[in-house]
């Protein structure tokens, strides 16, 4: 990063802060920029570009961008891939304004008023942490895959329990006030992914979210994002340690949830094993959410999953010990 790029004397301080984050995202970024650039807003904002040290012409689009519009955006520039955590606190860690929203590079906003209706949400009541509101999911073909993410959620208040069951919300459709993501602890530069969820746990500590009751951001589904590019075993597996991870940065009132929540994800990692055919981990799975966190707890599904990850485990020795001894 330059001294140059990051310089702010000319520049008006912003209320809201757009942080962007983007790796190899050469097709979809200036389509994000744009629905930055469409906001109808009466407060000034900046646009914090975050590049991961991007191999494709992603730089050079968010320079030419910062050229026509230079009193806005600023960019962070890598020379090599720092991974999607150190991107995501580093960019953030260049937000100025009182609130900051975020926008990954394949997604962009749909409602020229998401800022204007959020920043009027956020000032009307100190006791709000965390702004969102409704997304629609998209194919990179364009095809709407889901037309209202999280739709079994009603628009309302929410707090720290809601949050804690599953992660509410996607970047695209958040702002909260700047400078939560400084009180992260050092683990959360370990997680692979899951870069968002860590940081809503803190901000609902000080605060309720809001989840406002309109569709506002296109999240794309692409197939080599770093989350959904990966195979089933890997997201559930990811979301276990961040359960266990996240012990560390809430009461103790809430750890019993969050075991039983990492439980459930032992469950279905020892599903999927089971299908991938490797018995024995799927055992070790199946364990892990038996006794997470005591045996009172989800305990017909765990004790289900137990059971066949055994009954499979034994049927496979059994059927390698008789095909050794026809040899």
């Amino acid at each position: 990063m330059s001294s140059q790029e990051f310089e702010s004397a000319d520049r008006p301080t912003p209320l809201v802060s757009v942080s962007v984050t983007t790796y190899n995202l050469e097709k979809w970024l200036p389509r994000a920029l744009d629905s930055i650039l469409a906001q109808r807003t009466t407060f000034p904002i900046e646009i914090v570009i975050g590049d991961d040290g991007s191999q494709d012409e992603s730089v050079k689009i968010a320079q030419s961008y910062r050229e026509r519009h230079p009193n806005v955006i600023r960019v962070l520039e890598r020379s090599k891939n720092v991974g999607i955590q150190r991107n995501t606190y580093e960019t953030l860690d260049q937000c100025r304004g009182k609130y900051t929203a975020w926008l990954d590079a394949d997604d962009y906003w749909t409602d020229p008023e998401k800022l204007a209706i959020q920043v009027e949400t956020m000032e009307s009541d100190p006791t709000i942490s965390i702004c969102g509101h409704f997304t629609r999911e998209v194919m990179v073909d364009g095809q709407i895959n889901r037309p209202r993410v999280l739709a079994s959620l009603a628009p309302g208040r929410y707090g720290i329990d809601e949050l804690l069951r599953h992660n509410l919300m996607t970047p695209a459709a958040v702002m909260f006030r700047t400078g939560i993501h400084r009180q992260l602890p050092t683990w959360y530069f370990d997680l692979k992914s899951l870069s968002d969820w860590p940081i809503w746990v803190l901000a609902a500590q000080t605060g309720d979210i809001v989840l406002l009751d309109r569709v506002m951001a296109d999240c794309m589904l692409t197939p080599n994002s770093s989350f959904m590019a990966q195979s089933p075993v890997f997201r559930h597996a990811m979301v276990a340690k961040f359960y266990e991870l996240v012990e560390s940065i809430i009461p103790s009132r809430w750890h019993r949830l969050v075991r039983a929540r990492k439980g459930a994800q032992y469950e279905s990692i020892a599903y999927f094993l089971r299908k991938q055919g490797d018995f024995v981990a799927s055992r070790e799975a199946a364990v892990k959410a038996f006794l997470s966190p005591s045996l009172k707890d989800n305990v017909g599904s765990k004790s289900k999953a137990l059971l066949a990850s055994v009954v499979r485990e034994v049927q496979w020795r059994l059927r390698n010990g008789r095909t050794a001894s026809a040899r």
